[in-house]
């Protein structure tokens, strides 16, 4: 079983977008995304969107922190630079997307690998 991981994204879109072409040629049997949609890059709302697509299709996706902090009132030890960023990017974000977010794990079981696998 192939299986593309993806994470730390950071709404960087044009290296989401390789990673993702990379990963197809590979034919994955199922893709997981492990945290941080959001931070740091321009384009979280396309992110948010392509991960969620994916999700929809049966990817596994958990919460990662700087998701979490986009989702909740910003912290008081949050340094300034740092809430300006999350306050940025939780304004490009609707409240669907916010809303997936908000619902995802911070951990996950896979199902069971086959026998031929182990």
């Amino acid at each position: 079983m192939r299986i593309a991981l993806l994470t730390d994204l950071h709404a960087n879109r044009e290296a989401f977008a390789a990673c993702l072409e990379h990963a197809e040629r590979a034919l994955p049997d199922r893709y997981a995304f492990l945290g941080d949609f959001v931070g740091y890059g321009a384009d979280p709302g396309w992110v948010v969107d392509t991960v969620m697509n994916f999700a929809a299709r049966g990817a596994l996706c958990v919460l990662g922190n700087h998701d979490q902090a986009v989702c909740n009132p910003p912290r008081a030890t949050m340094q300034p630079d740092a809430r300006r960023a999350i306050d940025w990017t939780r304004a490009q974000l609707d409240a669907r997307q916010i809303g997936f977010l908000a619902a995802l794990p911070l951990t996950a079981i896979a199902l069971a690998l086959p026998d031929s696998i182990r």
